[in-house]
């Protein structure tokens, strides 16, 4: 059996998801298998799966009806059987041929640890680098330090996973409460326990689109994270919570600019 399972949840991804395909065809490592699952797409999505099907060790599961992001997500990590996975979303791709080797080998030589996360590169919609996300650290994270600076920064300071352990996900899966903030939540329930580690390379490249659905979600911003701060038992004075208020407002301003310097580049390359 493969050692990670690659999670792809694809809705109308024609125009990306080869891209997201080819990246993992392209790694060193090949001790993985793909979990595919179609939420349903209109467009050619079905037709490139199977194609890559052939090409890579893939299983694909179609969804008779589009789910809910979180319960469609949550649908791929029922099906993990490997010891370990990550979910690659449809737009985004390995950035470095590396990664799934630098992952496993990570895993191998740190039992101790729940999760793995790596340094970013913001793309376009047309590929296009955008920005680097570096996290100025190495090394064992612990979640709840972190997690208390997501809510001091009004941002995802855990960053993607490059690699979960499955024993560490147990039964957390996404929760329904959030949307703008879950996949902070998620990532803290996974390393409660154990130590996450972060390898200081660019290993994923993250698709960031002026208009994508996380826009939608900013004015929901403030409010997710107090309650992310209720769940996890942080306590907040009224000047954290002014503080709160402040940042998501220059946070969702500083996004917003990003959006349009995205959508620039993307109308004149």
């Amino acid at each position: 059996m493969a050692r990670l399972s690659i999670c792809l949840p694809v809705f109308n991804g024609a125009d990306h998801v080869e891209e997201a395909l080819a990246s993992i065809a392209a790694q060193t490592s090949s001790d993985y298998v793909v979990l595919a699952s179609d939420n349903a797409s209109s467009d050619r999505t079905p037709e490139i799966l199977l194609r890559w099907a052939s090409r890579i060790p893939m299983e694909i599961v179609t969804q008779p009806q589009t789910r809910p992001m979180q319960e469609h997500f949550d649908t791929l990590l029922d099906r993990v059987e490997t010891e370990s996975y990550m979910l690659l979303c449809h737009d985004d791709f390995f950035w470095s041929p590396q990664a799934v080797a630098r992952a496993l080998e990570t895993l191998d030589s740190r039992p101790e640890i729940s999760a793995i996360y790596c340094d970013l590169v913001y793309v376009s919609e047309g590929g296009r680098v955008l920005a680097h996300r570096r996290f100025a650290r190495s090394g064992p994270i612990e979640a709840d330090a972190i997690g208390r600076q997501c809510i001091r920064k009004a941002r995802n300071m855990f960053g993607i996973p490059l690699a979960v352990r499955r024993d560490a996900l147990g039964a957390n899966r996404y929760d329904q409460q959030f949307r703008y903030v879950v996949d902070v939540d998620l990532s803290w329930m996974i390393s409660k326990q154990a130590p996450a580690w972060h390898i200081p390379e660019v290993l994923i490249a993250n698709r960031y689109r002026g208009g994508n659905s996380t826009w939608a979600l900013l004015g929901d911003a403030e409010s997710e994270f107090l309650r992310l701060a209720r769940k996890h038992g942080v306590e907040l004075s009224t000047a954290d919570r002014a503080r709160i208020k402040l940042t998501n407002w220059r946070v969702a301003r500083q996004k917003r600019l990003f959006g349009l310097y995205e959508r620039l580049v993307t109308r004149f390359g």
